[in-house]
């Protein structure tokens, strides 16, 4: 039987929000005292379509989003334990500016961290991204310090995936809300939110946030353009920065259906990744490669556990789950 690849997704390495770095770094530790080996996500792929096997307990260390608390704390983290990792570009995020300190800069300020939502909230809202790695640094991970991007989407766009309002609190609002209403504001009415790749979704009437009008439902072609737009520009625009190509994206909310599917494919991309749990061997669908999902609070005890179930091939199976959308 061949053997089960662990993909682990992180997303914020941060003292203020997600995993907290000395967290991160007792997860590398037992990473590496249990003998497992980072690889390339680029390695996987070629693995999955029938290429060479890997290394015993071989793993692909991913994070999405590119936050700018990836840069200042985990990665100088990884190039101490010489882990390779990927990471997951929104790429209407991308911004021109100088490499920013990291954790191992001598008398560096970095009590200024942003939390997530603030991070989501300054790019949306003000068009204000610096709260995401920018070009600089984005591309020092690629030539200097050995690492993989792919991508996370060019907007990472959320929609409404029913028309059934909701009572929410404000805080309780995803960010990726901010992108169907213009403008959000006290008295607006929510409604359960996915993604806009993998739901053809309720949009606003009208773009005016004052008005309510309700909402329209699009179309499986409105929304099959959306994602072919979408997925193409966010592979041409890696590709501009790194000068490689961009063979993998990852499913924003890990959704994805058919019609997603055939346009990634379309898009150029070889592999997906996606937030469903189970074995990574081949055989297993390259556009909902599976992954380990990391967050606060995982121990090495449960670390332990989690790698064991996912580099094991029955295991991993039996414990198996998909976030693909009900057919209608």
């Amino acid at each position: 039987m061949k053997a089960s690849i662990p993909i682990l997704c992180y997303r914020n390495i941060s003292p203020v929000c997600g995993i907290t770095p000395e967290e991160f770094r007792s997860h590398l530790e037992g990473l590496r005292e249990r003998g497992w080996k980072s690889v390339a996500l680029d390695q996987v792929i070629d693995y999955m379509r029938g290429g060479a096997m890997l290394p015993e307990r071989s793993y692909v260390l991913t994070f999405d989003d590119c936050y700018l608390d990836n840069w200042v704390h985990a990665t100088p983290l990884l190039r101490e334990f010489g882990v390779t990792a990927a990471f997951g570009v929104v790429t209407a995020f991308l911004h021109d500016g100088p490499r920013r300190p990291d954790a191992t800069t001598a008398g560096a300020d970095l009590r200024a961290m942003p939390m997530a939502r603030d991070a989501w909230d300054m790019a949306i809202e003000r068009n204000d991204p610096t709260a995401f790695m920018n070009r600089e640094e984005l591309a020092a991970l690629v030539t200097e310090q050995g690492h993989g991007l792919f991508g996370h989407t060019h907007t990472h766009q959320a929609c409404f995936r029913s028309n059934k309002p909701i009572a929410s609190d404000p805080g309780d609002i995803h960010p990726g809300v901010r992108g169907i209403y213009i403008e959000l504001h006290e008295g607006l009415p929510m409604y359960p939110s996915g993604s806009a790749y993998a739901h053809n979704g309720y949009w606003p009437a009208t773009s005016d946030p004052q008005l309510e009008h309700g909402l329209v439902e699009r179309g499986t072609s409105e929304r099959i353009e959306f994602c072919l737009n979408e997925f193409m520009l966010c592979r041409e625009r890696l590709e501009e920065l790194t000068g490689r190509p961009a063979r993998a994206m990852s499913w924003p909310w890990g959704e994805y259906e058919d019609a997603a599917i055939d346009a990634a494919v379309l898009s150029g991309y070889e592999a997906a990744l996606s937030m469903d749990r189970g074995p990574n061997r081949p055989g297993t669908p390259l556009y909902a490669l599976r992954r380990v999902r990391m967050q606060g609070g995982v121990g090495g005890r449960e670390l332990a556990r989690r790698m064991f179930i996912a580099g094991h091939a029955p295991l991993a199976w039996l414990f198996r789950k998909t976030y693909r959308p009900p057919s209608p």
